[in-house]
């Protein structure tokens, strides 16, 4: 099928590996080749999660269509990259249609060696190993190119967060959980927002508002506000009413949430002293005439005295794709060739 080269890669060669990526809408599976510097991505599926009873019967479904369509024996060994957090043997995620535990999982699969890890440390891993050209420049900064630390950001069905570090001249990364830190209104109308939230959810996170989900979540409260009844139910449904000009306040939602979206970009940009900013996650490829307007970017460098800091940030989004399956193939060789 495709190949995906990486980059700074520099182990031998080890035995094929299943490759999984897991987020709360679907899920990519593919067989995973890792040659030296070269990983290569070959027989791939994507499955819509909803479909299934859980991530295991996901695994023997991807294992059927491999024996038929490539006639290749399944591996022992499977990296999943899904969205959420293991603790323990349970994986902690509100997204995911079904519970998921490790222990079950492997058994009910047949796997010998399963691996969970967060979906954005995954595709943290596959950032360093993507060309530059691949990068969409949207805030062109020192013009560096991708420099670490990197602040690599999803917004998608949840919010996505991690940090791509140089430890000492290898690539490491810090998964995170940022998207479930309170949210941060900026404006007055924002904290407007953040109150109604607050009615409805108690703790508001961030990913209340800058994901799929938080897009409804704040043009219904929009809708509140403006005492007008809501029309839109589905994420791209409103962003389609915002690009055909159909829907004034489906677009001022939009632009709305790339300004916000910005201002946490920029917090998260600080808190990190991150010399380069990644934007992935579904979300930002429906959004990317949005974020080009200038709302995100202005934002992103509204920090007071640190805003001249936060210009020299160069800020790029990027085609999720099946970059989480190369990432999951790097995590497993970073972690056993250590």
């Amino acid at each position: 099928m495709g190949d995906v080269e990486g980059r700074g890669t520099t182990h031998a060669a080890t035995l094929p590996l299943l490759a999984a990526d897991v987020g709360g809408t679907y899920a990519r599976i593919g067989l995973v080749q890792v040659d030296g510097q070269t990983i290569t991505l070959g027989f791939h599926q994507r499955y819509a999660c909803a479909e299934f009873s859980g991530l295991a019967e996901i695994l023997c479904t991807f294992r059927q269509a491999l024996a038929d369509a490539a006639g290749a024996e399944f591996p022992d060994t499977c990296v999943v990259a899904i969205a959420g957090v293991l603790q323990g043997d349970v994986l902690l995620n509100s997204n995911l249609p079904w519970q998921v535990s490790l222990a079950e999982t492997r058994q009910a699969a047949g796997i010998a060696q399963l691996h969970l890890i967060n979906d954005f440390e995954a595709l943290a891993w596959a950032l360093p190993q993507v060309p530059l050209s691949q990068l969409e420049v949207l805030g062109k900064g020192d013009d560096s190119g991708l420099s670490l630390p990197a602040l690599l950001l999803g917004p998608g069905t949840g919010l996505g967060a991690a940090l791509v570090v140089d430890q000492g001249g290898r690539v490491g990364v810090q998964p995170s959980e940022a998207g479930h830190a309170q949210l941060a209104g900026n404006t007055p109308f924002e904290l407007d927002v953040v109150r109604l939230l607050q009615a409805r959810f108690g703790h508001v996170a961030s990913e209340r508002v800058f994901s799929g989900p938080g897009l409804i979540n704040l043009y219904q409260v929009l809708c509140e506000l403006r005492d007008i009844q809501p029309r839109w139910r589905m994420p791209a449904d409103l962003v389609d009413a915002a690009d055909a000009g159909s829907d004034v306040l489906a677009a001022e939602c939009v632009a709305l949430f790339c300004r916000w979206f910005g201002s946490f970009a920029g917090d998260l940009a600080i808190t990190f002293r991150a010399r380069s900013v990644c934007l992935a996650g579904g979300l930002t490829g429906h959004l990317q005439h949005y974020l080009r307007q200038g709302g995100f970017m202005q934002r992103f460098i509204e920090k007071g005295v640190l805003s001249d800091t936060l210009r020299e940030v160069p800020v790029y989004t990027l085609e999720h794709g099946q970059l989480g399956l190369i990432g999951a193939a790097a995590w497993y060789v970073a972690h056993t060739h250590a």
